[in-house]
């Protein structure tokens, strides 16, 4: 008795193949995510008036090598997270509010990356952290103000959100690559 031969869809290399390919498309979306997400890089003459006017009032003396926008708290609208650098290699995440009120998110290794997120583009972009097979981790915002995601070390990267009740930036989540 002869069998019939198999559809396209059902033969092993199809499935290997299909595999690779999510793969590969899972892992260059949250990529493209973490590239679009209005972070900033840039020399010290090309920041806003505004990230410039906090960080002074703020007294911040190290070079500010990224930065963006967000609303940390609802009663303080207007507030930037700041990228610093250190002699070296390395530095310093902070998030200042337009009263001028440092708080220092972690310290990091290597070159800045750091993004603002709306709660929901954050939990977009867990969605794709959790479909992806190369990048593990999670994101999980509390309230619904900005989120801050950070690369700490090359392949680690931390994400904060200020907590009322808390009245601190809370971890809420992160992934490594």
């Amino acid at each position: 008795m002869q069998q019939l031969p198999r559809s396209a869809t059902e033969t092993p290399c199809y499935s290997v193949f299909r595999r690779l390919i999510l793969r590969w498309a899972t892992a260059h979306v949250v990529l493209a995510m973490l590239l679009l997400s209005g972070a900033a890089h840039v020399a010290a003459d090309q920041l806003p008036p505004g990230v410039l006017a906090l960080a002074a009032k703020a007294e911040v003396r190290e070079p500010i090598v990224a930065w963006c926008k967000g609303t940390f708290r609802p009663e303080k609208p207007i507030a930037y997270a700041l990228a610093v650098s250190r002699s070296g290699i390395g530095g310093r995440y902070l998030a200042i509010d337009s009263d001028g009120q440092v708080t220092e998110l972690a310290s990091f290794t290597g070159g800045a990356d750091l993004a603002c997120y709306t709660p929901t583009e954050a939990k977009a972009l867990s969605a794709s952290i959790a479909n992806s097979e190369t990048i593990q981790g999670s994101i999980a915002p509390l309230h619904k103000t900005t989120v801050v995601c950070a690369f700490v070390e090359e392949t680690a990267a931390a994400c904060w959100q200020y907590s009322t009740a808390d009245k601190a930036f809370v971890r809420v989540g992160g992934w490594t690559t």
